[in-house]
């Protein structure tokens, strides 16, 4: 996952006396705080997923984690209420399996929390009168 750098700069002050252009008088020097941060995001691009396959996700989801089946006989389940694999093919607990743990590694994946980095800070001091 390539880092991805935001870079904003805004002449704000809280102090009333500033002025960021040096129209006062007695202001010979600014100075503007620089900060760059290092942003990274796994959720940036989703994997597309089918109403159907969230569905059946969903399914397979709830009788494992909830009602406790396992793998054969949510397959067996799927079958006999006439539930079809994505592809069209009839399900074994192969399928089910493999729908359950690469959804729930997906979604552990894209749901990772990534802190900010500070890269570096700087304060830049303006001269505003020129000599």
């Amino acid at each position: 996952m390539a880092p991805f750098f935001v870079y904003y700069s805004m002449d704000y002050s809280t102090v009333t006396g500033y002025s960021p252009t040096g129209l006062d008088p007695h202001l010979d020097k600014g100075y503007h705080l620089t900060m760059v941060l290092e942003v990274s995001s796994p959720n940036l691009w989703m994997s597309p997923y089918s109403q159907h396959q969230q569905m059946l996700f969903d399914l397979i989801r709830s009788k494992h984690e909830d009602e406790g089946w396992n793998f054969k006989k949510i397959s067996d389940w799927l079958v006999e209420n006439n539930y079809s694999t994505p592809r069209g093919k009839v399900f074994t607990q192969s399928h089910v399996w493999s729908m359950y743990t690469k959804k729930k590694r997906s979604i552990e994946r894209f749901s990772r929390k990534i802190d900010p980095k500070v890269v570096s800070t700087g304060i830049d001091v303006i001269n505003y009168r020129v000599r």
